[in-house]
Order: structure tokens, then sequence, then C-alpha cells
């Protein structure tokens, strides 16, 4: 992502192209972290769409990234739970999603998936669409099928793959291992 302090910036001065790169980055980890909790794609979806309204009607009050990330997570986490205090066939899982425990484990799983896949995005196309098929579970042999290359370019693509996600996430490379492994 941009250097974060613009960004955190370009959003407290109100430029909605700002607020667009925000969404685009946060909304896939926003609505798993929700799916988590709901147990339903279109209810999370809505709840981060609305999260995302919230904050830009106070946008201005946030300094940094961080803080509006915290804000993020914390408006989806409430209004979840809201949710399922409300709805009285969902109510017995409340006790366990309001641990703070969970809450956080939550969030730096989501964080850490959003980092891994956006180092994955970098990758050079061939060995990008190497990693993706075997994130997808296929052996080296059925990606050298999909990709109509041999065995051994698939396990040279992985190879240097690796290699370059190590380096890229080399301050959070314990996360190439627990994807990839």
């Amino acid at each position: 992502m941009e250097n974060q302090f613009v960004l955190a910036e370009q959003l407290k001065a109100g430029n909605e192209e700002a607020l667009r790169r925000l969404f685009v980055t946060y909304y896939p980890s926003l609505c798993l972290f929700a799916v988590n909790y709901l147990k339903d794609d279109g209810e999370a979806a809505d709840v981060v769409q609305d999260c995302f309204i919230k904050y830009w009607e106070c946008h201005s009050g946030f300094d940094d990234l961080p803080k509006i990330r915290s804000y993020l997570y914390t408006v989806v986490r409430n209004a979840c739970l809201n949710i399922l205090r409300n709805d009285k066939h969902r109510s017995k899982c409340l006790e366990y999603w309001e641990k703070e425990e969970t809450y956080l484990d939550l969030v730096i799983e989501e964080e850490a998936l959003r980092m891994f896949y956006a180092a994955v995005d970098r990758l050079p196309a061939q060995s990008k669409r190497v990693i993706q098929l075997a994130l997808d579970g296929l052996s080296n042999e059925k990606i050298a099928e999909e990709l109509g290359i041999s065995k051994n370019t698939v396990h040279m693509l992985k190879k240097i793959a690796y290699r370059k996600l190590k380096e890229m996430l080399r301050e959070y490379y314990y996360l190439v291992f627990l994807f990839l492994s």
C-alpha cells in the first residue's frame, strides 16, 4: 500500500479517491472478519459497507492509518455482535465472540492474510499463478497440467516465488511458511 501517512492525510482531508483505495485494500479482510462472526457472506458484506459509511461520516477525526484500521475492525465487530444479540438462533455464540482474545486473534489473522495476499499479487504473473494454484491445494503435477508447463518448471517457479515472498515479507517471513506449508 502507498505511504500510510499520505493516505491518512488524504482521508482526513476528505479525498474520495483515497477512500476508494482504503476500501479496496481493507474490504476483503473485513468481510472475512465479519463472516467469522455471522457465517453469512451477504450479511457480512452489508456490515462492512455500513462500517465504511460510518467511518466516512467521521473521517476527519483520524490522524493515522492504524487508528483508521482499528476503528474499522471495532465497528465491524460491534455491528456483528449486535446482530448476534438480536438473533435468538445465533445468540448462543455471543459469549465466545465477545471474548477479547477471540477478537484480537481474528484481527491478526485477517491482517496477516491481507499482507500475504498483497505480496502474492506483486509476484511476476506466472509465479503468482503457480502460488495461487498451490494455495488452492493443487499438486505440482496438476499445476503443470493447468498451465501447460513441466513439473520442473512449476518446482522452479515455486522456489523463486518463495524466495521473493520471503524477501517481501522479511519482517513477517513466518507468514510464508504458515500459508504455504
